[in-house]
């Protein structure tokens, strides 16, 4: 736990100082700690401590010219000179916003409002309001304006914090977003025109344009890595919040939440890790978003072409190909003289080194210990139990059918193998066969994998659950692979039965899962407008920046050791102090080490709670979601379109 101010010896003009040890309760060897919160009378409250720091300077304008005007607070929310052109910045661009919708549109229903860039015939000419587009240059400008001043704002207040800028850094990623679709490409283009339409609703459908404009965006590698981060980041946020929600109030330790990583998974990042996965992941996935659109127009024209080059490397005869292995066996080959690690030495937790359990271990019938060892099956420092194996066996049988599929498509050649494997695919059965059994070549594959595949991810749900009981932790985590799973189940086995066919799941195949995605979404008249796909959206782009945020935060306050989580949740210190200071003064309020990890587990779990619900009733009960848009007035009619031109042929 970081070190915590304490109260005694300390002048009002003073900073407060961290005292040497823990703050929170030390723990005898072979003993729990408390879950209840340690209330040590020397600890200063949050407000103390924000009464030190609210004071005038550090700020980068008093640093250069030795004052500020505008360095003061209004309640919470700091100002500076930066805030105050992100209050210009943002009046103007909203006083022109509700101009165009309430005046040039003459609309009151703000979800359809549009406003759109000048057109492309006019170049890069600057035009004035009163032109078509001179609205949207306003805006533009005037947001570009806020998003950057406040930014700058916050290094400001990390400054005053002797926070470290990891935070503006991150939010930096974001505006580097606006500013690659509104400045970037549209110069890259040579017109204004290419820039990105304002509104709620209106945006919408520039997306889905520019995907089908460029021959869909699904074929696009950055989009695909882009979305893969996105889903990843948040991934990472229910995991994290999970675990440390799953320690909150109960007897146990950092080192506990880190044991049951390890028995999951084998191995685990630790505190300050996992805080720097989330800060690079958030980052990386907008930057990689960034490269996904500025290609699309100005290098790549068609991304369903893009790949022709893969078939023609030489790689692919049997001569690059032997080339191409033995240059990696010279990689892999060379002698490494490393020392080798002694768990004992890394941790000693319970007297069992990385090999550690804390819980008991699930054991065989004697018959079978002589097999496996009488601490029950644990591979590693991962412990696998019954639901483990169970796991393993059934994910595998169902990896072997789809590979031996993917073989028999190549004609069991495993350059064509290599080559292919994109684009291979096992397919459901034909629609013709309903929800009956189909031959194997036809779809029995298919159904048996699934079925086999179906089981692993449950006996997984099992042993994330049983797990977390034998560790003396929460179940967060496994309702949060629950909410996850319920997306896999709509896609695999719910929305099938519904519409009485299984040739409505997905296939087996990475680009399979793009084609079935950009299939059903065009069916049923463009995802987009779905309002669950909307709310699924919001959460997965929030769960990102979530993530970012709060790894930028901890690592900005790694310095006072406010990665110990467990711990500041007993008995906050002053990392944790001046991590909160930094949101409210930002935001205007903030949240704890207790309510940061709830909106991390809650947004990462309605993200696939979200989109279960908007596939299942597509098919179902939508038909047609812009039809369904259109009579629920959020979107604007486009004349005649013809999503149908969309489907492969």
């Amino acid at each position: 736990m970081s070190d915590t101010p304490r109260a005694p010896q300390q002048q009002p003009d003073e900073e407060p100082r961290a005292q040497s040890g823990q703050a929170s309760q030390s723990v005898a060897p072979g003993t729990q700690p408390s879950s209840t919160p340690t209330t040590d009378p020397e600890v200063l409250p949050l407000s103390v401590v924000e009464e030190y720091y609210k004071r005038p300077g550090r700020t980068m304008l008093a640093s250069i010219f030795g004052f500020e005007p505008f360095d003061f607070w209004f309640g919470r929310f700091y100002v500076g000179f930066f805030g105050i052109l992100v209050m210009l910045g943002t009046i103007l661009g909203v006083t022109f916003y509700f101009y165009e919708m309430l005046i040039v549109e003459g609309t009151y229903n703000i979800l359809a409002a549009r406003i759109d860039p000048p057109p492309i015939s006019d170049g890069l000419r600057l035009v004035t309001p009163g032109e078509p587009g001179g609205s949207w240059i306003v805006i533009m400008i005037a947001a570009t304006i806020a998003f950057v001043a406040w930014a700058l704002r916050q290094v400001d207040i990390s400054r005053k914090l002797e926070l470290g800028y990891e935070v503006p850094l991150a939010f930096g990623a974001v505006v580097s977003s606006w500013i690659t679709l509104q400045w970037l490409r549209p110069i890259a283009m040579g017109a204004w025109g290419n820039g990105f339409p304002l509104g709620i609703t209106h945006h919408l459908d520039w997306v889905s344009n520019i995907g089908y404009q460029y021959y869909n965006f699904f074929y696009n590698p950055f989009h695909a890595v882009g979305v893969t981060l996105l889903f990843a980041s948040t991934l990472f946020l229910a995991m994290h919040g999970s675990a440390i929600l799953s320690a909150a109030r109960r007897p146990v330790t950092d080192r506990h939440v880190d044991t049951f990583w390890r028995q999951l998974f084998g191995y685990s990042v630790g505190e300050i890790g996992i805080h720097r996965v989330a800060f690079w992941a958030g980052a990386t996935s907008v930057i990689v978003s960034n490269l996904c659109i500025f290609l699309s127009g100005t290098l790549v024209q068609d991304w369903n072409a893009f790949y022709s080059f893969w078939d023609g490397m030489p790689i692919w005869s049997f001569s690059g190909a032997g080339l191409a292995l033995f240059g990696i066996g010279l990689v892999f080959a060379r002698r490494r003289d490393e020392k080798p690690v002694d768990p004992d030495e890394i941790e000693d937790l319970d007297a069992r080194g990385l090999d550690g359990n804390i819980g008991r271990p699930f054991y065989l019938p004697p018959i079978l210990q002589r097999f496996v060892g009488k601490d029950g099956i644990r591979v590693f420092p991962t412990y696998l139990g019954v639901w483990g194996i169970i796991s393993v066996v059934t994910g595998s049988v169902a990896a072997l059918i789809i590979l031996l599929d993917y073989l028999l498509q190549v004609g069991y050649n495993p350059i064509l193998f290599v080559r292919e494997f994109f684009n291979l695919a096992l397919m459901p059965p034909a629609k013709e066969y309903g929800l009956g059994f189909a031959p194997w070549n036809e779809g029995g594959s298919y159904l048996v994998a699934t079925f086999f595949l179906h089981i692993s991810v449950l006996a997984w749900w099992g042993r994330v659950y049983t797990r977390a009981k034998a560790t003396g932790l929460g179940t967060h985590l496994a309702w949060g692979f629950a909410a996850a799973l319920s997306l896999y189940f709509v896609i695999y086995l719910i929305r099938p039965i519904a519409m009485g066919r299984w040739s409505e799941s997905a296939g087996h195949g990475f680009r399979a899962i793009l084609d079935w995605t950009n299939y059903v979404s065009i069916l049923h008249g463009n995802f987009y407008y779905n309002p669950f796909h909307m709310l699924s959206i919001f959460f997965l782009l929030g769960s990102t920046l979530l993530l970012a945020m709060h790894g930028a935060t901890i690592l900005a306050a790694e310095p006072y050791k406010a990665e110990r989580e467990v711990d500041e949740m007993r008995v906050e210190g002053t990392g944790t102090q001046r991590a909160q200071l930094l949101w409210r003064w930002v935001m205007g309020f903030n949240a704890n080490s207790l309510t940061i990890h709830q909106w991390a587990w809650w947004f990462a779990g309605l993200c696939g709670i979200t989109g279960a619900i908007g596939l299942l009733l597509s098919g179902t009960l939508i038909w047609d979601w812009y039809a369904w848009a259109i009579d629920a007035r959020i979107v604007s009619p486009w004349p005649n379109p013809d999503w149908a031109q969309y489907l492969p042929r």
